[in-house]
């Protein structure tokens, strides 16, 4: 009998975006830690995709300005086939939409990504630090690991000798 993990399969948003291929113009969609469905009418018939969320590319926020004169914010995952885009939030306040940007990311495991210049841009690229190198001691180095100082050292006059020419027998009595 299979278990699955519950905390995998419970959705964390689910909600219905527009799909300009779909019929009446919408789509649902439903957002696990590991996977995205999305449900759609196209020509008539249901169809459903499930996409891992390990293929999307990251968390992306996008500003637009408004006819106000504003920004708009919107948080989406971006995906190599357009389609499967799906947008997460959608906000008028700078504050809310990097608060949601960060959890987003952090939730499903996915960089944070920015445009620049009509590229995507990973956000996170110029904080990440190398890891910290630690010192080897050269005492420390050359002691032999805790569970092996129970076992006996090998002796170099003990290695396997080779004999050319003759048979081995093995007996297991």
């Amino acid at each position: 009998m299979l278990k699955t993990n519950c905390a995998a399969q419970k959705p964390l948003a689910e909600n219905m975006q527009r799909d300009a291929r779909a019929d009446e113009g919408m789509r649902l969609v439903r957002l696990t830690r590991g996977h995205i469905r999305i449900s759609r009418r196209l020509a008539g018939i249901s169809m459903t995709i499930v996409v891992p969320v390990a293929t999307y590319h990251g968390v992306a926020l996008g500003v637009e300005t408004t006819c106000a004169g504003g920004a708009a914010y919107r948080l989406s995952l971006t995906h190599r086939d357009s389609d499967l885009d799906v947008m997460l939030a959608e906000t008028n306040n700078a504050d809310d939409a990097a608060a949601d940007w960060k959890f987003w990311a952090s939730v499903l495991a996915l960089p944070r990504l920015y445009t620049a210049n009509g590229k995507m841009e990973p956000a996170d690229r110029a904080q990440r630090k190398a890891p910290f190198k630690r010192p080897r001691n050269a005492s420390v180095a050359k002691r032999r690991p805790r569970f092996l100082t129970r076992r006996k050292t090998g002796v170099p006059s003990r290695k396997n000798t080779v004999f050319a020419g003759e048979r081995e027998i093995i007996c297991y009595e």
